[in-house]
């Protein structure tokens, strides 16, 4: 048994792990709110994303900003049940295959290809996918560090909702395989849910999203 092998068995047989993956399983019965007026709401986003934002408050960067940086975290130990909680029942992960900041038309997912489009099921169906051991693509599985900074918060429309874009790079190695440096923008559009603060949407927009690029199975 090589070592990809043996951490993914280790993980998997964690009770912890198993509880997560066993709720997980349950999400994925069923997925109902992507819709036309879910992808409306997507290509408003994306004409918010495109507004000036304003630096963080202290307060701000105390909610906001450390959450962010909590689910880099999350990402860079694999800790992919723990990042899951993270999200909001209806949520999306959504890397768009066009440039840094795309418009309504050419980023609309509704009639363009992506790179991930990941609602509540497509998530938990990746985190099944790669603690199974045997994904072609994460053999030998990635290994990432996050940098995320140039924090701000985009006025919205809709004041149930807070919207923070910040800048990244993400740096990927898996063994055997060079280096891998993906750099780019993210936003998050948070909520209260059940009182607690969750993450509703995620945008991931490359700098270099319109390319082909090598492997991009890991979360950003």
């Amino acid at each position: 048994m090589n070592a990809p092998e043996m951490e993914v068995h280790r993980n998997v047989d964690d009770p912890v792990v198993r509880y997560a993956l066993d709720e997980i399983l349950r999400d994925s019965l069923e997925s109902t709110y992507i819709d036309d007026d879910y992808y409306a709401k997507l290509r408003h986003d994306l004409v918010e994303w495109d507004t000036v934002g304003t630096p963080l408050t202290p307060e701000e960067r105390n909610a906001y900003e450390a959450l962010v940086l909590h689910e880099s975290w999350l990402l860079d130990r694999r800790a992919f049940e723990q990042w899951y909680q993270l999200y909001s029942r209806q949520c999306l992960y959504w890397v768009p295959a066009v440039r840094d900041m795309p418009d309504p038309e050419a980023g609309d997912p509704q009639k363009r290809v992506t790179i991930a489009f990941d609602d509540r099921r497509r998530m938990g169906d990746r985190i099944v996918w790669l603690r199974t051991g045997v994904a072609y693509s994460q053999l030998p599985p990635s290994y990432t560090t996050h940098v995320n900074t140039g924090f701000v918060r985009i006025a919205t429309d809709n004041p149930d909702e807070v919207k923070i874009r910040s800048q990244f790079i993400v740096h990927e190695m898996r063994d055997g395989h060079a280096l891998q440096t993906v750099p780019g923008w993210m936003g998050h559009v948070f909520i209260r849910e059940d009182g607690e603060l969750k993450i509703d949407r995620k945008i991931s927009c490359l700098v270099d999203g319109h390319r082909s690029h090598h492997n991009l199975t890991f979360l950003i």
